[in-house]
C-alpha cells in the first residue's frame, strides 16, 4: 500500500543483488519496522500521521502487499493464473488484517511470517527471477515483485514509522520542557 513519496526512486538498482542479499536487506527493514512500531506502542498505534494513516494501518497495508506478492509467486510456481489486481490496496483487506491482528505483537508476528513465506517462494524461483510474467504489478520479472514487496514498500513503511516516531518524540520533549519551565 503506497502512501507518500517513493523511498526507492529506481528499484532496478536491486537487479544485481542475489536473493540472499535481498532477503538480508528485507530482514533489516523489517527489524526497523518492528522497533519503530514497538516504540510507538499500542496507545498511539491508531493515531493518524501527517498523511492521515495510522501506524497500525500502514503496517497492515504492508502485510496485505506481502501476502499479495506471496500469492503471486505461489501462482507462478504452481503454473496457475496470478492475481490480476492490487487487492492489497483495498480498504477492506487492510481492515481485515487490522482486525485479525489486534495487537502490535500479533501484527509483527504476521509480518514476519509473511516475509518468510515470500522468501521461501522466491527461493523456489531463484533461477527464474528475471523472467517476465503477468502480475498485479503488470508484466514484470519476478524479481520486480520481490523487490517491490520486500524492499521498496518495506523501506517506505519503515521510514514513515520512523518519521511518525520522531514527531511523537519531539512533541514529548516539548511537553516536558513546558512542564519543567513551570516547575518551582
Amino acid at each position: 500500500m503506497r502512501y507518500g513519496a517513493s523511498a526507492v526512486a529506481d528499484p532496478t538498482i536491486f537487479d544485481t543483488l542475489s536473493l540472499v542479499e535481498l532477503e538480508e536487506a528485507s530482514g533489516e527493514l523489517h527489524r526497523r519496522i518492528g522497533i519503530a512500531l514497538r516504540y510507538i506502542g499500542e496507545p498511539r498505534a491508531d493515531e493518524w500521521d501527517a498523511e492521515g494513516v495510522s501506524p497500525r494501518k500502514r503496517v497492515s497495508g504492508y502485510v496485505a502487499l506481502l501476502e499479495l506478492a506471496s500469492q503471486t509467486l505461489g501462482a507462478i510456481t504452481a503454473a496457475v493464473p496470478t492475481p490480476s489486481a492490487r487487492t492489497d490496496e483495498h480498504p477492506s483487506i487492510v481492515a481485515a488484517i487490522m482486525y485479525a491482528t489486534p495487537t502490535i505483537p500479533a501484527l509483527l508476528a504476521r509480518l514476519e511470517q509473511d516475509r518468510r513465506q515470500l522468501a521461501s517462494l522466491a527461493r523456489g524461483r531463484e533461477t527464474m527471477l528475471d523472467y517476465a510474467v503477468a502480475t498485479p504489478w503488470g508484466t514484470v520479472p519476478t524479481r520486480r515483485v520481490i523487490v517491490e514487496a520486500a524492499i521498496a514498500e518495506a523501506a517506505r513503511c519503515a521510514m514513515a514509522l520512523e518519521r511518525f516516531l520522531a514527531i511523537l518524540d519531539e512533541a514529548e520533549r516539548a511537553a516536558s520542557a513546558d512542564g519543567a519551565s513551570g516547575a518551582i
